[in-house]
């Protein structure tokens, strides 16, 4: 039962970072609008926070909270050459492309940093509750 809490976990984390994604990444004539992005952001947020409440294992939030950093630092090389995609785009192509412009950026951020923030906080009440729990059982023993 556990395997399937964890493989459902990381599901989630990959949606919500999948759909975090779509915030930045560039439209083509067809594509998931910028604002659908944020809303499917939400949801799969909502379900990833809830399976990690359920799951309560402090190495998968280690390794997720290590896989939205990295996610962060991906975002940020594409943030800091974005006006080199864009000249590069828009030359060799002869179809509508959009990239994402610098308030997107910060939208993604943002969010990014709520799940961090959510990670980090759990995994330092679960540190400190922990810590009572053996404090409290050595008082008693």
């Amino acid at each position: 039962m556990k395997i399937i809490k964890i493989i459902l976990y990381y599901l989630l984390l990959a949606s919500t970072l999948y759909a975090g994604i779509g915030i930045i990444s560039p439209l083509y004539e067809t594509g998931w609008h910028f604002s659908l992005a944020s809303m499917y952001w939400a949801v799969f947020s909502v379900l990833f926070i809830g399976s990690d409440l359920w799951l309560h294992h402090k190495i998968s939030r280690l390794i997720a909270l290590s896989i939205l950093a990295l996610a962060y630092l991906m975002s940020f090389e594409y943030y800091l050459f974005c006006d080199e995609y864009r000249f590069v785009v828009h030359q060799g192509s002869s179809e509508k492309i959009f990239l994402a412009d610098i308030g997107k950026f910060h939208k993604y951020w943002f969010y990014q940093s709520l799940l961090v923030a959510y990670l980090l906080l759990v995994i330092g009440v679960s540190h400190l509750l922990r810590r009572k729990k053996l404090l409290t059982n050595r008082d008693n023993a």
